[in-house]
């Protein structure tokens, strides 16, 4: 049976024989085994960050050997641009304990559990920062360390970093369509824009791609951490004019300094089920 390095806990195996002896032709064998971890990682073998464009995070995650003696992590891997990891060796003197809640007590901070986190001599502090040059996304990866213990002489820490937009807009694709409905979906949409570093900011203008085909309107000009604007086919468009998707945008401008100008993609199709299948900037 093998495991891998960062395994850990008790794991059971079933595997089924065939013999050619009478009457015990199949045999089902059943392993278990206790696994313990030469690395063990605290609180979790895992980064995890959720932060904001133009700011910057940090999480940190504390390794020991279980077998007592002293972790040294000889390389680790370059990771991408925008994403720094450290290594910091603990001294014994004096012991230090760590809270994660009072490192960084923002609600983008780190994910990982606010417990305090005893150390002890001969653990090594493994630090992640992203930075605030992140565009808006989702990054996934491995950091890949190399390190002194024979049993695990390279491990694998996976990591989830989320940058979310300054300036949030939902949702992120307005999709029309010009074929009537009963309910005349399809010929207008509300898109809120909500800005997730708790600051109120207002629309200044509003600009569309393509003023024959659809508008764009703000429903208040006044300071706000949430806007709404309302978008919608021109009236009186007539419903065959369009014999494919239109791909165009609104451009909001705004008095914040960190973000004075959102985009928000507009897709304008003949039907509801072109303007599901379609994708921006993809013709």
């Amino acid at each position: 049976m093998k495991t891998a390095a960062t395994q850990r806990g008790r794991v059971s195996k079933t595997v089924n024989v065939y013999t050619d002896a009478a009457g015990v032709e199949n045999l089902g064998l059943r392993f278990t085994v206790d696994v313990r971890m030469p690395i063990e990682a605290l609180p979790s073998y895992r980064f995890s960050m959720n932060t904001i464009e133009g700011r910057s995070s940090k999480d940190r995650i504390l390794l020991r050997r279980t077998d007592g003696k002293k972790l040294v992590i000889r390389t680790t891997a370059t990771p991408p641009a925008g994403v720094t990891v450290t290594a910091e060796p603990v001294d014994g003197t004096p012991p230090e304990t760590v809270s994660k809640a009072e490192e960084d007590p923002t609600p983008w901070g780190s994910a990982s559990a606010a417990a305090p986190i005893p150390t002890e001599p001969g653990d090594v502090w493994l630090e992640m920062e992203a930075e605030g040059t992140l565009a808006a996304g989702r990054y996934s990866d491995v950091v890949r360390l190399a390190t002194n213990d024979p049993e695990a002489a390279e491990i694998q820490i996976p990591y989830t970093i989320r940058v979310r937009p300054l300036i949030d807009a939902r949702p992120a694709t307005v999709r029309l369509w010009t074929a009537p409905t009963a309910d005349d979906r399809g010929r207008s949409a509300i898109v809120t824009l909500s800005h997730y570093g708790s600051r109120k900011f207002s629309i200044t203008g509003l600009e569309v791609s393509n003023p024959e085909i659809f508008t764009a309107e703000a429903y208040s000009r006044e300071p706000s951490t949430q806007q709404t604007i309302r978008t919608s086919l021109v009236e009186g468009l007539d419903p065959s004019a369009l014999d494919a998707v239109v791909e165009g945008w609104i451009r909001v401008t705004t008095n914040d300094p960190e973000r004075p100008v959102i985009e928000v993609p507009v897709l304008v199709a003949p039907s509801q089920a072109l303007s599901r299948r379609a994708v921006v900037g993809e013709r």
